[in-house]
């Protein structure tokens, strides 16, 4: 069975062929970094580093890039982002830049996400920027105004609108920015923007000063790294329209080169209860607030139980559901351990099961990286091996088997909690202690809320078994 994947051009699910062998080049637009990581980002870059590690499973040798916008993304009012928060904060904007680029290599950290292999930023490429500018201006895509403003002109290139199926005639003019009164058709978009005296960021250009578009940003920088074509383009779907539009129009534009990209590959939108997150809404989601309350683990498996084309909502209640799921895996691996240690049988009794549970789920994610229901043959899995344990038909190749495939698999999506040796604090062993008494003395109503006290305080759960009191840390 080969890889398929949904493209955003065809609209349909195609057999997965790099141009070159097994060698894939992946670019995934990144984060314009003038503010904290949220949850839609989140949402978006852990889905590209599940495809990236499963493309490595599956024998590709992955270069993935990831740009970082530092200048030229504007509101709609026209101000950049950057400078906007840079004279909020009275800082200088590169420190703005600086502070929230750290952040977002922080973030990527902590969730577990594989630090891409290149992140070249838009303001270290102004040179590869204005060439391409340059370029698309002598091919007649682009047209310079007596204000000092390039732009490009939509009618001249005839593909426009192909991945997004949006008509340019269709199109309202003024709808997502204010219309320019220096262009010849208020569909055509900025390459270059002369910059206003008081505007920091600018660099000299045959046009004057000024600074780049956001579109073209991505176009230069790619060509620079990857050449005329590569494999995939991966974004939220958001992005499609305008901006993934304008790139291929920049791009083929400029080289000539037909498809610009093979594949492009969009994560859904992230809603919170139900309601699309946005500014303007005030309901957006910070990851490291939501980080404070769940594990990293927690948060990738909630994330992977839904499809990457659908929308994901946050919830609490979903959250909950995938802590305890996290849990499940922390229980096994822990149970896996102990009976491994128990066990003198070497017969295999289910060997054989779970390589078929594997196999599933590997079909899964073959078919449009179905994360979903990959990680219902996941849990399975478990599900399987607490069951031949409860029946004591196990032997330890069955056990060491298991445990391979639940962090093989797990690795994928990054889910598998941290399993390290712990000792109880002090406190916990007196209560724990204390419990045991009440219990003997038949005072359970005392004994179940030392319990409760436990698990609320410490996050640490008592079970009680015939061996004796057992307790496990919980996320």
């Amino acid at each position: 069975m080969k890889l398929k994947i949904f493209n955003t051009m065809s609209k349909k699910k195609e057999i997965f062929k790099p141009l070159k062998d097994k060698e894939v080049k992946l670019f995934v637009c990144g984060v314009t970094v003038y503010d904290y990581v949220h949850l839609g980002h989140a949402r978006t870059y852990c889905f590209y580093d599940t495809l990236v590690r499963f493309l490595n499973f599956l024998g590709y040798k992955v270069t993935y890039l990831q740009n970082v916008t530092d200048v030229g993304h504007l509101l709609d009012t026209g101000e950049d982002r950057i400078i906007k928060k840079a004279k909020e904060e009275k800082k200088h904007p590169m420190e703005i830049a600086e502070f929230y680029l750290r952040h977002w290599l922080d973030i990527m950290e902590k969730l577990r996400i594989k630090k891409p292999d290149l992140m070249p930023r838009a303001t270290e490429h102004i040179k590869e920027i204005i060439d391409q500018v340059s370029t698309l201006i002598k091919k007649g895509y682009a047209y310079v105004t007596q204000e000092g403003n390039v732009y490009f002109e939509v009618s001249k290139f005839k593909d426009y609108g192909k991945l997004s199926k949006k008509i340019p005639k269709q199109l309202i003019a003024g709808a997502r920015v204010e219309v320019q009164p220096d262009k010849k058709d208020p569909k055509d978009f900025a390459l270059w923007i002369k910059a206003k005296p008081e505007h920091i960021l600018k660099w000299e250009s045959p046009w004057g000063l000024g600074f780049p578009g956001w579109h073209i940003e991505d176009t230069a920088i790619a060509l620079k790294y990857f050449g005329p074509q590569y494999d995939i383009h991966g974004g939220a779907i958001e992005l499609a329209f305008p901006h993934h539009e304008a790139e291929i129009a920049q791009a083929e534009g400029a080289t000539g080169i037909k498809p610009y990209v093979k594949y492009w590959v969009h994560t859904g939108l992230l809603t919170i209860d139900g309601v699309k997150m946005s500014k303007s809404l005030g309901n957006i989601v910070r990851v490291e607030d939501v980080l404070r309350k769940y594990s990293p683990e927690v948060i990738r498996l909630w994330i992977a139980s839904t499809h990457y084309r659908k929308p994901l909502d946050y919830n609490e209640k979903n959250l909950e559901i995938a802590r305890k799921k996290v849990e499940k895996i922390r229980s096994i691996l822990q149970l896996i351990e102990e009976k491994i240690r128990e066990c003198k049988r070497k017969k295999s009794f289910f060997v054989k099961e779970l390589k078929i549970l594997r196999k599933k789920f590997i079909e899964c994610l073959l078919d449009d990286l179905n994360t979903p229901l990959a990680l219902t043959y996941f849990f399975q899995i478990i599900k399987l091996i607490n069951k031949r344990i409860n029946e004591g038909k196990f032997s330890v190749k069955d056990l060491e088997t298991g445990k391979k495939i639940i962090y093989e698999l797990g690795e994928l999506f990054q889910i598998i909690p941290k399993i390290e040796p712990e000792e109880l604090p002090e406190e916990v062993k007196k209560l724990i202690k204390e419990r045991e008494e009440a219990r003997r003395r038949g005072d359970f109503e005392t004994a179940d809320r030392i319990r409760e006290e436990i698990k609320n305080k410490f996050k640490i759960l008592l079970e009680d078994t015939p061996e004796g009191t057992k307790w496990k840390k919980i996320s």
